[in-house]
């Protein structure tokens, strides 16, 4: 090793590798550590979270398999009724019937105080039920709630909503034999509000009478309800699990314990303080279901609350709430069984874990020598052969340095040449004319002045050129406030005589704005893209040759555009315009680093973008289409 350098890199190849295996082996090892301690929590955690959410979606289906009971129940109850009407119905005719039979030979008005007599007395439906009996010629017939009535006609009675009630009767018994009715009517215990009754109504032949019932459908519905609290009361769930049934105004109508039946929970002394129950039951009032979790006594004999979970679901057909809950804490003994077995999972994997490193270690620490080894032994051989090739590459940079200073050169003479050849044009022809007219001494003095102001004009002319191009490639860095039209016209000095021999305009709309930067930097870039342009305008002989250049200032921006009627760039090129050493001329015409050095120089020395693009414009009448490049510079405080 000739250098300390490559010492301390040898070292580094050596002894980095073990030393990285161990440090990466035991931060692994307590990285696996803490997070297997995590995973092991969260699983705790998880453990509780999924029992508390098992026995919530358990007592949710207990809750919606009532839940669906009662709606069918519901949905039921208008054809138990009608069923229920229809026996009742049926049986009393029968009755009637066979009073009849037995008793036709006896005299009309005997057999039918006989069949009133025998119906008259007859109650369903919890009291409720009795059945009436109208003739065809709508005189009431039987009335048992109401004797007084009878023998009386009915044609212009109405029901509760206005609608002939008798008429209506008589009117589909005839047509149908039988058949159900629904009408209004008050309640004896009710007598200013109507409700709704549903009856069955059958033809008794032999009289031309009709036989019928009704029930109020609220009534009946209220005997359903109590079917299904009475099934309700009697399901019972493992565990001493229990449906509770509440209605809208708070009161219990179902629950295990039936002392608190019949009172309301914003009243009794478990539930009346539960300020989270009572929301719930709210939340359930108006979005049906609902889950909440509470504490409450779980009994009397116990003044301690305990958490609480329950489901809660309403029934607003009835207004009713169903629901069932389960206190956490009888979860809690298979939580903490289930956790004690992780734990000694947890205990036995981080053993396992740590023999694993252990030996994984080893291996690694064998196979990082002999690689630290190996490394080490290309690493000399690398040593030789860089040095070999950084002398060929040093060798090669030379000469590209070279041919670029070369092709400056030549740039730059071919610059001048073009600068210098039409004031050397006049230089030559007046003194030769000077020379002559003397000659032949017919120089007056007048021509003679007039000769050496041209002479002197153009020898001016050849000095300022001289001080342009030694500006443009002086190596001054300093930073100065100059204007952007200066240096654009230095732009021109140097490459305008190429354009007018190429018959291309440059239209100028410039503002008076000065920025700060290297002025000779911004004339570069002016060169590069309009030499840019240039080349692609001398491509069509035809082409009526123009380039636009138009800088002024938005706000705090200063905009420098400058477009040209070569007919645009390809949009598949478009975007690499501005890449190094990309170019579509041939290898002798172009480098491709110009547009690439003024993105640089826009970027990084003025902190401005450039960017360019296709555009369509009208000019003179005349629509063209070309590459437009713009250039945006932050307005700067001069």
């Amino acid at each position: 090793m000739n250098s300390k350098h490559e010492s301390f890199i040898l070292q580094i190849i050596k002894y980095t590798p073990p030393l990285f295996i161990i440090t990466m082996s035991i931060l692994i090892s307590f990285s696996l550590y803490i997070n297997n301690k995590k995973i092991f929590n969260k699983e705790k955690k998880l453990i509780e979270i999924e029992h508390i959410e098992s026995n919530k979606e358990l007592i949710k289906n207990q809750v919606n398999s009532i839940y669906k009971y009662i709606i069918k129940q519901q949905k039921n109850t208008e054809n138990k009724l009608k069923e229920n009407l229809k026996e009742k119905v049926y049986s009393a005719h029968k009755i009637a019937m066979n009073i009849y039979e037995e008793n036709k030979h006896l005299d009309k008005k005997i057999v039918q105080k006989m069949i009133k007599d025998a119906i008259r007395t007859i109650r369903f439906n919890n009291g409720r039920g009795y059945f009436f009996i109208y003739s065809f010629d709508y005189e009431c017939i039987l009335l048992p709630i109401n004797k007084k009535i009878e023998g009386k006609n009915f044609y212009n009675f109405k029901e509760g909503k206005g609608e002939y009630l008798t008429r209506n009767i008589i009117k589909v018994v005839k047509e149908k034999k039988e058949d159900y009715m629904r009408w209004w009517y008050h309640k004896p215990s009710d007598m200013n509000n109507q409700y709704e009754k549903l009856g069955f109504n059958k033809h008794f032949e032999p009289y031309d009478w009709f036989i019928g019932t009704g029930e109020y459908i609220d009534d009946f519905e209220n005997d359903i309800k109590k079917d299904v609290l009475e099934h309700i009361q009697n399901f019972t769930y493992s565990k001493n699990g229990y449906i509770f049934v509440l209605n809208y105004e708070g009161y219990f109508l179902s629950h295990i314990r039936k002392d608190i039946i019949g009172l309301n929970i914003y009243k009794t002394k478990e539930t009346k303080n539960n300020k989270e129950f009572h929301k719930s039951i709210e939340i359930a009032k108006n979005k049906k279901d609902a889950f909440g979790t509470y504490s409450q006594v779980k009994n009397s004999t116990v003044d301690l609350p305990e958490k609480k979970t329950s489901y809660l679901k309403g029934i607003k057909n009835w207004e009713w709430i169903i629901g069932k809950g389960f206190y956490e804490n009888e979860i809690n003994k298979i939580v903490l069984e289930k956790k004690a077995i992780l734990d000694t999972r947890l205990k036995e994997d981080l053993n396992n874990l740590i023999i694993s490193t252990l030996v994984l270690t080893s291996i690694l620490l064998f196979i990082s020598i002999y690689i630290s080894k190996l490394l080490e032994r290309r690493f000399k051989d690398y040593q030789d052969e860089i040095k070999t090739n950084l002398l060929e590459l040093t060798k090669q940079q030379n000469i590209l340095s070279q041919q670029s200073k070369m092709a400056a050169i030549g740039e730059m003479i071919a610059n001048i040449g073009h600068q210098w050849r039409q004031p050397l044009s006049i230089i030559s022809t007046s003194a030769t004319g000077l020379k002559i007219k003397k000659e032949f001494g017919e120089l007056s003095d007048e021509e003679f002045n007039e000769g050496l102001e041209y002479i002197n004009n153009s020898t001016q002319y050849l000095s300022r050129t001289i001080d342009d191009f030694r500006n443009f490639f002086s190596n001054d860095k300093e930073k100065i406030i100059f204007s952007l039209e200066d240096a654009f016209e230095n732009a021109i000095n140097i490459i305008g005589i190429q354009y007018k021999n190429k018959n291309i305009t440059i239209e100028k709309d410039i503002q008076h704005i000065k920025t700060i930067g290297i002025k000779s930097q911004l004339t570069q870039v002016f060169i590069n893209i309009l030499n840019n342009s240039r080349d692609e305008l001398i491509k069509d002989e035809a082409l009526n040759r123009i380039i636009h250049i138009h800088i002024y200032k938005d706000k705090n921006t200063i905009y420098i555009k400058i477009k040209d009627n070569a007919g645009g760039v390809p949009k598949e090129i478009l975007e690499h315009v501005f890449d190094p050493y990309f170019t579509t001329k041939s290898k002798d015409k172009g480098t491709g680093i110009g547009l690439y050095m003024s993105k640089e120089i826009i970027e990084k020395q003025f902190n401005g973008n450039i960017y360019m693009e296709n555009c369509k414009y009208k000019y003179k009448d005349t629509t063209y289409e070309g590459a437009l490049t713009i250039i945006k510079l932050p307005q700067k405080e001069e």
